[in-house]
């Protein structure tokens, strides 16, 4: 029987990372993955999204190029070309996994994985099975797609975002199910590329559990570019009449019928438990495996990691835990110390925050102030035509910061200075007493910084 060192069941953005470091650390290791390396995320979610993402947005960029003088023709796009270009983006990526795999000696196998026992893993491919052991386990295997009651997938009518990522045609009507980041952005994609886009979300705002008072910003400004939006909402069913779907939408104020062309449904997730359901691992009542602070399961020596043990389902979330274990199974780490977590929505413009919410400060006791900064106001928006969106820094009223959230231009680079700051337990004074680069937008973080004691420069300071 063929032994290892380690085992990691799963090759995303969790299972990767911790192989190439258990690699450097010299640890002999095998990877299985199912479909293809990098998982979910670089394969069929973050990456793929961001690079239609990006795609979409030049559509803006020749607006702005316009209004500045350029003389720019755009007649369309060439569906082919661009998913052609995506597709590349990708297999460039998954390439350069494989390479790192083999650079840090780390050997990987296609097919599935299961866990058999507390030192045994099971393998198999095309009917044939092989058994291999190692001292440490790493279950990396991820979420799952699930249809929602009366929306199951058919392939033509309701859809998830694997299809939608494949470009297959621009539908004219398009009905996403959540609002959600998976739904903004792909709602976001469609619209830029042609559809008119209606997004249904059963909660009271865009992005549940993000900072409140930018979601209201962002849902004002997805509604001006011509995306509709329902609140409080949801699809209560549908027929195909004619070729086209006539979907019963619930709203506040009553059901409405409207037509659509496709539904493309981006909520509904469960673990992928296939590689380990029988061992008796302990999960949750969702089914997600329950970790101790080291990420270890009920069974000491099988960690897990990613999105399999639970909210927030976030890629570099998963990439970190991933290294983490690495270094305790190698023995350069004793504990699993997981720092502030942020979180970036890719939508036009992207929202991305780290640390607590206005809300979720106050819900914890916490007596808050706030600091805030609109793009309009900075020089470097304003060259760039990128006016839309703000700033806005929560702190505790000794002025400790709680959370930073940026609606705008670059916001998930930006939000770098906010994780270190809040990760390093640093003050909101701290970050007014350092001097940013000018003129940058890095700016409007200083003078949101100044605005939380109503020292602002360049906007009136309002007590």
């Amino acid at each position: 029987m063929p032994q290892y060192d380690v085992i990691i069941i799963g090759a995303g953005p969790g299972g990767y990372p911790c192989a190439i470091r258990l690699g450097q650390l010299k640890k002999k290791v095998l990877v299985i993955e199912a479909k293809q390396l990098g998982g979910l995320c670089l394969n069929w979610g973050c990456i793929p999204t961001k690079a239609l993402s990006y795609a979409a947005e030049m559509t803006d960029n020749f607006k702005k190029a316009k209004r500045m003088g350029f003389k720019v023709d755009v007649g369309g796009f060439d569906i082919d070309v661009l998913r052609k270009w995506k597709e590349d983006v990708v297999k460039r990526l998954r390439s350069g996994v494989e390479f790192l795999f083999k650079a840090n000696d780390v050997e990987w196998k296609q097919g599935l994985g299961k866990v058999i026992s507390e030192h045994q893993v099971e393998f198999e491919k095309e009917g044939s099975k092989e058994v291999f052991k190692a001292e440490n386990i790493v279950i990396a295997t991820g979420t799952e797609v699930i249809a929602l009651p009366g929306l199951d997938f058919d392939g033509k009518y309701v859809t998830n975002t694997d299809d939608a990522l494949e470009l297959k045609e621009i539908p004219q009507n398009l009905l996403v199910v959540g609002a959600g980041a998976s739904g903004l952005e792909m709602g976001t994609i469609y619209a830029r590329l042609g559809s008119k886009v209606t997004i249904v979300e059963i909660m009271e705002q865009i992005l549940p559990g993000m900072e409140h008072e930018l979601c209201d910003h962002l849902y004002k400004i997805l509604k001006k570019s011509g995306i509709e939006i329902y609140l409080n909402s949801q699809v209560a069913g549908y027929e195909v009449k004619d070729g086209k779907l006539e979907v019963t939408i619930k709203k506040p104020e009553g059901e409405a019928r409207e037509n659509f062309d496709k539904i493309l449904v981006t909520v509904g997730r469960k673990p992928t438990d296939r590689a380990f359901k029988d061992l008796g691992i302990e999960t949750d009542k969702k089914g997600y495996v329950i970790v101790d602070n080291n990420l270890r399961t009920s069974t000491k020596n099988i960690f897990a990691i990613g999105d399999i043990i639970g909210a927030p389902l976030l890629a570099h979330k998963a990439t970190h835990q991933g290294i983490l274990v690495a270094e305790i199974i190698g023995g350069t780490e004793e504990h699993a110390n997981i720092g502030a977590i942020p979180s970036c929505v890719f939508t036009i413009p992207p929202l991305s925050s780290v640390g607590l919410t206005e809300k979720e400060a106050m819900a914890k006791g916490h007596k808050v102030n706030t600091g805030k900064f609109p793009y309009r106001a900075s020089g470097k928006a304003l060259s760039m035509g990128d006016t839309e969106g703000m700033v806005k820094i929560v702190g505790d009223e000794n002025g400790k910061l709680l959370g930073l959230h940026i609606l705008g231009a670059e916001s998930s680079s930006l939000i770098g200075e906010g994780i270190i700051a809040v990760d390093k337990g640093m003050s909101v004074a701290d970050i007014a007493r350092s001097i940013h680069p000018h003129p940058t937008l890095t700016e409007m973080i200083h003078e949101a910084a100044e605005n939380f004691y109503k020292k602002a420069i360049h906007i009136p300071n309002k007590t």
